[in-house]
């Protein structure tokens, strides 16, 4: 019966099965029997490691990027509390065993990532949110990123899987956000079947970010109406007023590692993806003092570090070995933030430079986001009706070689190489 309802129209479902629900009908015991989690496993922890390996060295067929697997799971009504909350959901997973091995890649407990995603809380949220249009949810762990998609994006992100996997396998360092995972899910008794993707979250951090960017490249329509709290609000390209110096030979790396991302995506026919980037405020540089508008009534200084290295510091003293294992371009990335002036009509552009420039140490956190949209019909009519109004250069939606070609040189601007100081 519920298969039946369940199809989606562009690849069949191998799978389907209902969970008893006789008995245990608690939260934990949803959990279990969608990963079939014996109640005895000790500490609660899934012996998963070994199976994941095991998947990562074999090769995977062209079926299991076409395969779906149907749950039904029923949640306690003590758990709930709201009232009238649904309590039975028909929850897909696409592509499991895909999904499982970029899970492995990511260090990713499975049972962890179960326990964090199919929650009921989550599961509510997605519905409200779903009907309201805010799509980004976190949970409460704060590891992954959860964001509702519309059924053509789901179609573009099963088309796109098997050259994202070898991407992702291949290039260990890539800057693409990690998907650990494609589902959907429906209450069983009444309401509207809810797509959702769950990503690394790529501003996760101990420390606090102090500003938060969505970059596109572009200048049309990339600015925030209205300005809340700087280290809530999500600024864009017309916001954007830094520039970062990164020691020489990691900018090169992560440039290279830039093209070949922007090249898969061209390949792949996607436009209008972002670099998101989170920037955590460390220390004065040199003396100097810059106003971020973050970071209020709090004072920096290197003193500390010019009494342990006798010297004022480099970048290379923030650094950490680019070969060690579990390096991330986008994670913690030391950097000099330099401020660039705006101009009396209150834009600023990298290609300004002042003689004496205001800088701060930086931590970057950044990735590239929301890389589903291909340039379809409704892009190019979007693209030919902003033309005749704006510079074609400056809007958002141009044809992939195009916003490939634009997105690396604003990088190639954002991200310098720090001059020597000899």
């Amino acid at each position: 019966m519920y298969a039946a309802k369940w199809g989606v129209n562009f690849f069949s479902s191998s799978e389907f099965c209902v969970s008893d629900v006789e008995g245990d009908t608690s939260c934990n015991g949803a959990y279990r029997r969608m990963l079939s989690v014996p109640q005895s496993t000790a500490n609660g922890k899934l012996p998963l490691t070994g199976q994941c390996m095991a998947l990562l060295r074999r090769e995977v067929s062209s079926t299991e990027f076409r395969s779906s697997k149907s749950t039904c799971i029923r949640y306690s009504k003590q758990h709930s509390h709201l009232p009238g909350a649904l309590t039975e959901f028909v929850w897909k997973d696409y592509c499991p065993t895909i999904f499982r091995n970029l899970q492995a890649l990511g260090d990713i407990d499975y049972e962890d990532y179960m326990m964090s995603v199919c929650g009921h809380e989550t599961l509510m949220e997605l519905f409200l949110r779903g009907k309201g249009g805010r799509p980004i949810y976190l949970p409460k762990d704060n590891r992954f990123v959860i964001k509702t998609l519309k059924k053509s994006e789901v179609k573009v992100l099963i088309e796109m899987l098997p050259s994202y996997y070898c991407h992702v396998r291949n290039h260990a360092k890539t800057l693409l956000t990690k998907f650990y995972g494609l589902h959907a899910a429906r209450p069983v008794l009444e309401g509207q079947k809810v797509y959702f993707v769950v990503m690394e979250n790529v501003l996760r951090s101990e420390l606090p970010i102090h500003r938060r960017y969505d970059l596109k490249g572009s200048s049309q329509g990339r600015t925030m109406t209205r300005l809340g709290d700087y280290q809530t609000t999500t600024l864009k390209d017309f916001d954007f007023d830094f520039f970062f110096y990164l020691d020489p030979s990691i900018r090169v790396q992560l440039i290279e590692q830039i093209k070949s991302d922007c090249k898969f995506l061209e390949e792949q026919g996607i436009m209008d993806y972002s670099l998101l980037l989170g920037i955590h405020r460390e220390v004065q540089h040199r003396g100097t003092s810059i106003d971020l508008s973050i970071c209020k009534g709090e004072s920096f200084s290197v003193d500390a570090m010019q009494g342990k290295h006798k010297r004022d510091p480099t970048l290379a003293d923030f650094f950490e070995p680019i070969d060690r294992p579990g390096f991330k371009f986008g994670m913690k990335l030391p950097a000099r933030a330099v401020k660039i002036p705006r101009n009396d009509k209150g834009s600023s552009s990298l290609s300004r430079r002042v003689a004496t420039e205001e800088s701060c140490n930086a931590l970057l956190y950044f990735g590239i986001i929301d890389f589903l949209q291909g340039y379809n019909m409704m892009k190019r009519i979007e693209h030919a009706y902003k033309s005749i109004q704006y510079n074609s250069k400056t809007i958002p939606s141009v044809n992939p070689k195009a916003y490939s070609a634009r997105f690396l040189d604003f990088l190639c601007r954002v991200f310098q190489p720090e001059e020597s100081s000899s």
